[in-house]
């Protein structure tokens, strides 16, 4: 379990996110929702370690992770970005095994295991096949499934990601979801930034839904996603009978 308390962070003198008090279970995928600006990219950087919160509490399994080393967090949690632009002439299985660089021993080697991972993140992510490909010379679709294997070479019992479905076509967002929930569904403890409230809907167990830095409403997605909460958050409405699920065509 990870547990948040009263956290406070953002950047320079000013606090992005005010007061934040959750939890995240094991098989629990939980979807951060909230207009531009409201906090989720921040509390997920929070989560992650990028950012040093002003004041209060994470913990994971009741061990406050402020105490851990830079080492031993990146173990435990695995932080999918937002930016593909990072690796723009990496071949992808090099990308991928960047996620096993907290286990590399002194002399960088990946162990027999650690590659046994990274096949099998890859496997998960029908990235096979373009595991000797440039970065760049990929679709954006592709470029998301090798960040997400890269993720999933961590083998972390927490994954985050930060939009990890923007700027996809439909059928990419779902089969990305569908890894996230799959991960989920293993036992792992998954929260992720999403624009596209139907998908949050369909794919997540749980929501947070944030305004201002705050958490508004959580629960799940039928209990969050109500009128009064639209239209307190995003100024939209419940579309007439809620919302509905799409699917991979045969």
């Amino acid at each position: 379990m990870i547990h948040i308390n009263n956290l406070k962070s953002g950047y320079g003198p000013c606090d992005v996110i005010q007061n934040i008090s959750a939890e995240g279970k094991q098989g629990e995928l939980i979807a951060l929702v909230g207009a531009n600006g409201s906090g989720k990219s921040t509390l997920l950087k929070t989560l992650a370690g990028i950012i040093t919160p002003t004041s209060g509490t994470i913990k994971y399994l009741g061990k406050d992770l402020a105490g851990f080393s830079s080492r031993k967090r990146a173990k435990i949690i695995s932080y999918l970005a937002q930016n593909r632009e990072a690796y723009p002439s990496m071949p992808v299985y090099e990308i991928v095994e960047l996620g096993r660089a907290p286990y590399r021993g002194s002399l960088g080697q990946i162990s027999s295991t650690g590659k046994d991972i990274i096949e099998s993140a890859m496997v998960r992510t029908k990235t096979q096949a373009l595991k000797d490909r440039k970065f760049n010379n990929l679709s954006g679709g592709e470029q998301a499934r090798v960040l997400l294997a890269r993720a999933l070479a961590v083998d972390a019992p927490i994954i985050l990601a930060d939009e990890p479905i923007s700027a996809l076509d439909p059928a990419f967002q779902i089969s990305m979801m569908q890894a996230l929930q799959r991960e989920a569904k293993k036992g792992k403890i998954v929260i992720t930034a999403l624009h596209d409230l139907s998908l949050a809907s369909q794919f997540s167990s749980k929501i947070w839904m944030l305004k201002n830095g705050k958490i508004v409403a959580k629960g799940i997605p039928k209990k969050v996603l109500n009128a009064e909460n639209l239209k307190n958050t995003f100024q939209v409405k419940l579309p007439k009978g809620g919302f509905k699920p799409l699917q991979l065509a045969d």
